[in-house]
């Protein structure tokens, strides 16, 4: 990409002063057990549907629009505008405000840059560069925006997020809120429910047993490859899964992961590993009896661990897999959360992968509603989930992440040692249901983004 041109840099404060009593936000124990590390987001909105002639003016006045929507929403979700405290257990909900910079790319047409999208390209896009595995320091802030102007009047909006206060679902309604205050439909704002750091207060003293998901997380050089599920090839998948009755009604999500696990395991036996381990992260809102409100805040986070044996890998079969996940999902019930809550949730923390077993981390944002940010420009084509990064041997390793598409598929993010990828990506089923890094413009809109997943 061409040099760009930062227009403006400021911080967007909360419109009314958060109230004194609030002015402490404290992690909840669901929040200590997640990485400490950077998670960014950008939506792309070509302009497909109009003729701007005052680019200048253009650029002005959607960016006091935007500013001040995002002022509004700030005072319900105002964790955000405020620091990480001494002790990194807290936010000083300061109204310090969050980073909001404005950059142009003069020359550039984002519609051409999509066509053929670059893995670099969101870091352009970003307010700072991500770093994946380091601790954030006292009085960081824990939200940035940076807003992105094309000539043709293509907007992208790249946002980041301290992942130890908020996750997948907290951003979604973060983005929602913003672009239903900036559209003008105020009354469509998410007011953030904040009850976890009550309900799951953080763990002052807490046993070697007890670790976060960084814990089982390596590290190491990496291979990134984007493939994409459309409706037709998940159909096939659902079909596959489903034959022979080892499990009925298969969702988008588990016949997409069921496919994804089979092809590591591949990867696995033809690297000499005969076991892996499968996590898939559950939404403990959802698994709560009676289930937790969609807004709450922060991070709920569960994680179903399945294993395919060495006798297993040899045979395994997509519906197979996917009752091992079905069952391992099963066990994140009401029970569960409620011993989260208690005591026992000192030992329900996240511990290492066993020597000799392959691991791989699967993360689902489908069905969050993402895709229905509309600022008044439409809704976005494209979401990119995560930055290359200019440190490959920082990333973590094994890492999957799914997302909707704008089309009603399933768009999975696979980060892989290299080793891995190589046989990965040429299993011949996997090359003949998902297309391979396509551009996201040659993905159709249709009326079906948040289905079931």
């Amino acid at each position: 990409m061409e040099r760009s041109v930062i227009i403006s840099r400021e911080n967007v404060r909360p419109s009314l002063p958060t109230p004194q009593s609030l002015q402490t936000y404290k992690l909840s124990m669901l929040d200590q057990i997640v990485p400490s590390m950077l998670v960014p987001l950008v939506l792309y909105f070509p302009n497909t549907n109009k003729e701007i002639n005052d680019h200048d003016s253009f650029t002005s006045q959607t960016t006091q629009q935007l500013k001040r929507s995002l002022s509004l929403i700030l005072t319900r979700f105002y964790p955000l505008a405020g620091r990480i405290n001494e002790d990194r257990k807290s936010i000083n909900c300061n109204d310090q405000g969050v980073p909001f910079v404005v950059v142009k790319f003069p020359g550039q047409k984002l519609s051409h840059l999509l066509k053929n999208p670059d893995q670099d390209l969101p870091r352009h896009l970003l307010p700072c560069e991500i770093t994946w595995d380091a601790e954030q320091c006292p009085d960081s802030t824990v939200a940035l925006i940076q807003v992105n102007y094309f000539d043709c009047g293509g907007v992208a909006i790249g946002v980041i997020f301290w992942h130890k206060i908020v996750d997948a679902l907290t951003m979604a309604n973060f983005l929602n809120s913003w672009a239903n205050t900036t559209r003008g439909s105020r009354e469509l704002a998410i007011c953030p429910n904040y009850i976890a750091q009550f309900m799951f207060p953080y763990k002052e003293e807490t046993p070697k047993e007890f670790g976060s998901m960084a814990a089982i997380l390596k590290t190491g050089k990496t291979v990134m490859r984007r493939y994409v599920f459309d409706e037709m090839s998940i159909s096939k998948l659902k079909a596959k899964s489903s034959s022979g009755g080892a499990v009925v009604r298969p969702t988008r999500v588990e016949a997409v992961s069921a496919l994804i696990w089979k092809c590591f395991i591949s990867a696995s036996l033809a690297n000499n590993v005969s076991a892996t381990v499968l996590t898939h992260a559950v939404n403990l809102r959802r698994r709560a009896d009676p289930p937790f409100p969609s807004d709450c805040f922060g991070n709920f986070p569960g994680l179903a661990a399945a294993t395919s044996s060495a006798n297993e890998n040899e045979k395994a079969e997509l519906g197979q897999l996917v009752r091992k996940m079905r069952d391992a999902i099963s066990k994140i019930d009401g029970d569960y959360v409620n011993r989260m809550r208690g005591d026992e949730g000192r030992l329900l923390g996240y511990r290492g992968i066993p020597e000799g077993i392959d691991f791989l981390s699967i993360s689902s944002w489908c069905g969050f509603g993402i895709y229905g940010a509309d600022f008044g420009w439409g809704k976005p084509v494209w979401l990119t989930r995560c930055d290359k990064g200019s440190d490959l041997e920082s990333l973590f390793l094994n890492v999957v992440w799914l997302m909707d598409t704008r089309g009603g598929g399933i768009e999975a993010w696979v980060i892989l040692e290299e080793n891995y990828m190589s046989v990965f990506d040429n299993v011949e089923e996997l090359r003949a249901l998902a297309s391979i890094d396509p551009s996201p413009l040659d993905i159709p809109e249709t009326v079906r983004l948040n289905g079931i997943s």
